[in-house]
């Protein structure tokens, strides 16, 4: 292909490309509290219990947050991303913005939380489809998806500990 394929034979007037590049932003915060106490990147994760011990100060929020971890092959943290605050009761999620960035970050695998303000970690019709969407997502990404944990009161519901992954 040529640029006179493109835009066809040169004339006197000169040639005008302009092109929108993508370029991968990433935002580094240095977190001083005391968080190596509960979050060290160097930890695989592999329980639901230690992603509900790691992210249980969500059941203190008043508005569903769902956050998206992004792994490397030996399930190690790389970067979390929190893909949205919603409302009391919901949070728009879609896809395409929560495998946006784990194709940024070559994430391996990735793992879903987020948090039920009513206390109830029970997962809702909503979530199970969600779930489902994404599960089908990562499939055809090729970046496996380990587990949906929902935090509630004091407890907490692993997709995939109850089969649903």
């Amino acid at each position: 292909m040529t640029i006179d394929n493109l835009f066809g034979p040169e004339s006197k007037k000169p040639r005008t490309l302009r092109l929108k590049v993508i370029k991968p932003i990433y935002e580094i915060l240095k977190i001083t509290e005391a968080a190596s106490q509960y979050l060290n990147q160097k930890t695989p994760l592999s329980s639901s219990l230690l992603v509900a011990d790691m992210f249980g100060f969500l059941r203190h929020e008043t508005k569903e947050h769902f956050i998206a971890l992004h792994l490397d092959s030996k399930n190690r943290l790389l970067c979390l991303e929190i893909v949205s605050v919603g409302s009391l009761n919901a949070s728009i999620v879609h896809p395409r913005e929560v495998y946006k960035s784990a194709l940024l970050s070559s994430a391996a695998a990735i793992v879903f939380v987020h948090n039920h303000p009513s206390g109830d970690p029970t997962p809702s019709r909503e979530d199970i489809e969600l779930t489902t969407r994404l599960k089908d997502a990562s499939e055809l990404l090729g970046i496996r998806l380990l587990d949906h944990v929902v935090i509630g009161n004091g407890r907490h519901y692993s997709f995939a500990d109850s089969g649903l992954l």
